[in-house]
């Protein structure tokens, strides 16, 4: 009786193995849209829809349903999509480079030069910028820096959330890691007309958060767009299909 429950207990163990093994191979396939396609909430086309997926993005792949895949989305949000629509590429085992960034409020202790007193040129007014403007002028600075999902560094690569939450650090102000996380934790709402330089843009569908911007003036953008893309300015109005959710202000 014993040998027959280690027999069982043995099969079960094998079984348990070979699906973690599957497991683990498909968490390093990645996909490649050939066609802008439908993503869905489950494994049904009379599914909920939960947005596009556009020609020439990469996503993981880490499950496979009946004619679909189930791949992850940047704020690791699982959505089904057409097998037909995915060609499946194998993807190259990488070590991220952790690039750790700080800020610190140390005092270097060098020698200063000496500085003459100048007497103050009477009718020259100070040009003063807002606190919004002058995080536009550091975030222009990495324009042509690529996207990279998960990505942390201004100048190796990041994604939406990771810009801006870097660019806003350079300022002092910590912002949440993840889009839908800083839409609900940081800042303040103000409404389109009240847009100012340095604001936040927020984009998604039914409600859920899933890419943000900063908003420049003039109508316009700069973010780390999609897979493929780099930092870039573009229109207030242009996230594909995705409609703005809302607007904050951080600083």
């Amino acid at each position: 009786m014993r040998g027959k429950q280690l027999g069982i207990l043995g099969g079960l163990l094998i079984a348990m193995t070979m699906f973690t093994t599957n497991l683990f191979a498909s968490e390093i396939e990645i996909g490649v849209v050939t066609q802008k396609s439908s993503a869905y909430y489950s494994a049904d086309v009379l599914g909920e829809k939960a947005g596009y997926v556009f020609e020439g993005e990469s996503l993981t792949i880490v499950e496979e349903v009946d004619g679909f895949y189930g791949v992850l989305l940047e704020e690791d949000e699982l959505v089904y999509v057409e097998k037909s629509c995915l060609q499946v590429e194998q993807l190259e085992e990488e070590k991220d480079e952790a690039e750790e960034v700080t800020t610190t409020n140390e005092v270097v202790n060098e020698p200063q030069p000496v500085k003459e007193e100048v007497a103050p040129i009477p009718k020259k007014e100070e040009v003063k910028i807002s606190k919004g403007e002058e995080v536009v002028a550091y975030a222009k600075q990495f324009i042509g820096t690529p996207y990279r999902s998960g990505g942390n560094s201004l100048t190796k690569g990041v994604d939406c959330s990771g810009f801006t939450q870097q660019v806003f650090l350079k300022f002092g102000v910590k912002l949440q890691r993840s889009s839908r996380s800083q839409y609900a934790s940081n800042g303040k709402k103000v409404t389109k007309d009240q847009l100012q330089p340095g604001d936040l843009v927020f984009y998604g569908y039914n409600g859920s958060v899933n890419h943000v911007a900063i908003y420049i003036g003039n109508g316009q953008i700069i973010h780390a767009p999609v897979p493929g893309k780099s930092v870039c300015i573009e229109p207030l109005w242009q996230r594909g299909c995705a409609p703005i959710i809302g607007y904050k202000r951080v600083v």
